[in-house]
């Protein structure tokens, strides 16, 4: 059995905790300084404020105080479960606990800048971490309350390396979540990152086009027309950060995007912008005080944008998306461009 360090306590890293100690591994929970309410009631309670499952008594829940590097010393798998505008909080905190080189997996979704190349964080971020072994990116449709509930979930674990990759699908995996290892780190990182981005121009189709006849008030054909679209969108952009156009189409790509697109806060931006509300209006309003990964996204995939000629013809829904961010006005897209 091994040992396995969670660093961040949010939902999706207290959900990872759930196949690891079902593997029979000791796991170390490690909150934020962010995370003081759910590591305080996880102490007390053992639940996660925002999930139902009884966490495992193997699992150790530690405040960020309490980490220290003896934590990262007895780990064999680093795991590192923050929001992009964390990374940079992670890089430090890694360096700070990792006296020995150690594999780190990645859940955090977003794109960086290298220069003027618009990169990944698997390629930025493994040069800031002096002890990182090899950076391993986990991708896939994986909803943390269903993976905490044991709900058939398939991911991908990408690393350059191989071997690491498999080395840390094998530790994690169970019955109910099932992994795959590849090697196509770029494209899974990118593809992350861009599934966030491009579910709330899928999901604006759903509130623009309702259809009072359904239970759920939304027509499908317009939404999967733009599904469709933002596979295609997300396979080119993929390839010009450095990926695989095949990974678009595979977990990393729809398969995220697809469950993305059924609910969270990239939805319900996206719900916003179909009834014709503008990104601030959401955004003060129920989604306040929310972080939108979507957005940040947006931003770079904007300079991605500027770097590709006609970029208006061959990315559409992307153009609409990043033209109602940036410019804070509506989400101007019309079928007849695709």
């Amino acid at each position: 059995m091994a040992t396995i360090l969670i660093l961040g306590a949010g939902v999706m890293g207290t959900a990872l905790a759930v196949p690891a100690s079902d593997n029979g591994h000791t796991v170390l929970l490690a909150g934020t300084p962010l995370d003081t309410v759910p590591v305080a009631r996880m102490k007390s309670r053992g639940i996660h404020p925002k999930l139902d499952a009884q966490l495992a008594g193997t699992v150790t829940i530690l405040a960020d105080e309490e980490l220290g590097p003896e934590h990262a010393e007895a780990a064999d798998l680093v795991v590192v479960g923050v929001s992009s505008p964390g990374i940079a909080w992670a890089v430090d905190r890694l360096n700070r606990l990792l006296r020995t080189k150690k594999p780190v997996a990645f859940v955090t979704k977003g794109l960086d800048r290298e220069g003027e190349r618009i990169a990944t964080y698997a390629e930025t971020v493994p040069a800031q971490i002096a002890n990182m072994e090899t950076f391993i990116g986990i991708g896939g449709p994986c909803i943390a309350r269903e993976l905490a509930n044991r709900y058939p979930t398939s991911s991908i674990y990408a690393s350059h390396d191989r071997t690491a990759a498999a080395f840390a699908a094998d530790l994690m995996r169970t019955p109910y979540y099932r992994l795959t290892p590849g090697v196509d780190v770029t494209g899974v990182e990118a593809c992350a990152a861009l599934k966030n981005f491009f579910a709330i121009g899928v999901s604006a189709m759903q509130t623009r086009y309702p259809d009072r006849l359904r239970a759920d008030g939304q027509s499908k054909n317009p939404a999967a027309a733009a599904f469709n679209q933002a596979a295609q969108e997300m396979a080119l952009l993929c390839e010009r950060i450095g990926g695989s156009r095949n990974t678009a189409f595979d977990l990393a790509g729809i398969g995220d995007l697809h469950v993305t697109v059924g609910g969270g806060r990239n939805s319900r931006l996206g719900h916003g912008l179909g009834l014709g509300r503008t990104v601030s209006e959401v955004m003060t309003g129920e989604l306040g005080g929310e972080t939108v990964e979507g957005i940040d996204t947006a931003r770079i995939v904007g300079s991605l944008l500027r770097q590709i000629d006609d970029a208006a013809t061959l990315l559409p829904l992307a153009s609409a998306i990043t033209t109602a961010i940036l410019d804070g006005g509506t989400l101007a897209f019309d079928f007849d461009r695709i």
